[in-house]
Parts: structure tokens; C-alpha cells; sequence
């Protein structure tokens, strides 16, 4: 956050830290602080770091610290330790507006992992069993197993599709699944 040399001077030099440093308080879980500005003591609002160094943390963060009404106090203050540092979090969207009052902060967990990739036997026993079970789509119905170049070696995996047909002849919703199980990421 870029500050004049003034209003840097007029807050008694850098009172607060800020996101990227490491080595800020860390006060007790309890009570949520109060800030310090104009309109009163106001509880403090909690977000979650994107910082390279800091990725994951929680801090409390003044609720009037935004670009649009910027904060006179400056309040920041770390929630956790440095341990709950994790890179992870800035894979996923981040909204700088974003904050909470403290009991309705929800901390970013990752996602768990993907699991192993199937093997050839996996996939056929997969294969056999939705083929004779095949799932349903968003619409509630059976989906259809779609087989692409019949009569030659596939190109690409067969895959359920909705068995319903709009007006223009597409399926009528946008499910799709391989045949040996839904898609991983």
C-alpha cells in the first residue's frame, strides 16, 4: 500500500505491519482486538493472506481498511502462528474486498488430493460395472454411453452423455462422464 511521506510521518512511522511480515504479533485466539479508528473502537475484521511469504495465514484486519475509504488506523494483527503458512491457498480465487467478522470467518482448507490414477484393470472393472449401471445426469435421468468411430480402434474414451434431446438436438443438459468413472481434475 503506497502512503505519502506525511501521512506515514502523521502515524508515527510504520505502527502496524502488514501482511508480508513475517514476524508480526501473534496475540491469543480471544477476544476479537478493536481498532482504533474515528467513527469509535470497531471490532476488527478477519481475512486470510495471498502474500508469497504468508500464504494461508489469518490476520485481523481494520473493517474500514479498503481502497475506497481508507483506513486512518491501520490495524493489523496476525490471528495464527507461522506454522499455518500454506502455499496452496493462492492456487484458488481471492477477493481483496473480502473480510468477516470473526465468527463468521470460515479458514481456507485445501482441497484433499486427487487420488492415484486408475490402472488398466481398475478401468475395465469400472468399465463393466457403469456400463451395466449407467449413472444418471443433472436432469435425473439414465445417462447414454457414446461411442465415437464404432467399427474402428477408438480415438477417445467412451463416455455417458444425457440421454435427453433439446429442440436443436444437443443433449439437454451439459453432464458428461467417462466410462470408467467421473473426471478428475
Amino acid at each position: 500500500m503506497a502512503m505519502s511521506d506525511a501521512r506515514y510521518k502523521l502515524l508515527g512511522g510504520g505502527q502496524y505491519p502488514s501482511e508480508c511480515d513475517e514476524d508480526a504479533p501473534v496475540p491469543p485466539a480471544l477476544p476479537v482486538p478493536l481498532c482504533r479508528c474515528e467513527p469509535g473502537n470497531q471490532l476488527a475484521e478477519v481475512k486470510q493472506s495471498r502474500h508469497p511469504k504468508t500464504a494461508g495465514r489469518t490476520f485481523y484486519i481494520c473493517k474500514w481498511n479498503d481502497s475506497l475509504n481508507p483506513c486512518h488506523c491501520l490495524f493489523f494483527q496476525w490471528i495464527d502462528g507461522p506454522d499455518k503458512f500454506d502455499p496452496r491457498i493462492r492456487l484458488f480465487p481471492y477477493y481483496r474486498s473480502e473480510s468477516w467478522a470473526y465468527n463468521e470467518f470460515r479458514r481456507w482448507v485445501p482441497p484433499p488430493p486427487n487420488p492415484p490414477p486408475m490402472t488398466e484393470e481398475e478401468k475395465q472393472e469400472a468399465v463393466i460395472y457403469r456400463v451395466n449401471n449407467p449413472p444418471k445426469c443433472h436432469c435425473g435421468v439414465s445417462a447414454k454411453l457414446q461411442r465415437l468411430n464404432i467399427g474402428v480402434p477408438p480415438k477417445f474414451t467412451p463416455f455417458f452423455r444425457c440421454s435427453l434431446k433439446a429442440r436443436n438436438g444437443w443433449p439437454a443438459c451439459d453432464f458428461n462422464e467417462y466410462i470408467y468413472g467421473p473426471r478428475t481434475h
